[in-house]
């Protein structure tokens, strides 16, 4: 399996502190690494348009090919699923896409409640007309993305069939378990600016919490499983 290799100027710092449908694998190619993987759904190579901020409130929008960022707090409304309650978002697509992509990124945020960082961890509910949930569809695998002075994030891919609406929401069960990065070996290189740097190797954990911030980007494809 491919290790995650990331630039990890901070990461030691980091961790001292902190410590549908069907999901589909990103690393789709065996000879893909995993920046490889990033680059081609967050890079560069991938451009979107800028991402918009969702309302504070209410269904939120989400045309295909457009990112949008949004919260789920402690306002946000609150129900019960299949697998437990949780705060959640309701997202709109403008019409029903027969096979889709939705990549995500989820921010890692400061730990009001301990130290270091935690993070939301997003399962997507299917919603029938009458608002019935189905069974979630888990974020898995999520990949740990540590870039130099900016805040660390979560990058994830899933794949759905004939989606129209679904929530954004968590499990009961995760919150207070953690995410766990693979160990990452020490790292010695020169940057692009001509510095040089050096890190320990470091295994970074971060505790699932109740709410968070995140991105979302969906994209219609041609064929089920296809785009992550």
């Amino acid at each position: 399996m491919n290790r995650l290799r990331v630039p990890l100027v901070l990461a030691c710092v980091f961790a001292a502190h902190g410590a549908i449908a069907f999901s589909a694998n990103p690393l789709r190619l065996i000879t893909e690494t995993y920046s490889e993987w990033k680059e081609r759904l967050f890079g560069s190579g991938h451009p979107t348009p800028k991402v918009v901020d969702a309302p504070a409130s209410g269904s939120i929008d989400l045309q295909p090919g457009h990112p949008v960022r949004l919260k789920i707090g402690p306002r946000a409304p609150e129900r019960d699923f299949p697998k437990g309650k949780s705060r959640y978002r309701v997202i709109e697509l403008p019409e029903e896409v027969e096979h889709a992509a939705l990549r995500m990124q989820i921010a890692t945020e400061r730990n009001d409640h301990g130290h270091g960082n935690m993070v939301f961890k997003p399962y997507f509910y299917m919603l029938a007309a009458d608002d019935t949930p189905q069974d979630p569809v888990e974020a898995k695998p999520l990949h740990l993305d540590i870039r130099p002075f900016r805040r660390s994030r979560l990058l994830g891919c899933v794949t759905l069939d004939k989606v129209k609406r679904f929530a954004v929401a968590t499990l009961p069960d995760v919150v207070g378990k953690s995410y766990e990065s693979e160990v990452r070996d020490a790292v010695k290189a020169a940057t692009p600016g001509g510095f040089y740097y050096t890190t320990d190797a470091v295994k970074v954990k971060l505790p699932y919490a109740a709410t968070g911030t995140l991105i979302l980007e969906v994209t219609a494809e041609s064929k089920s499983g296809e785009g992550c």
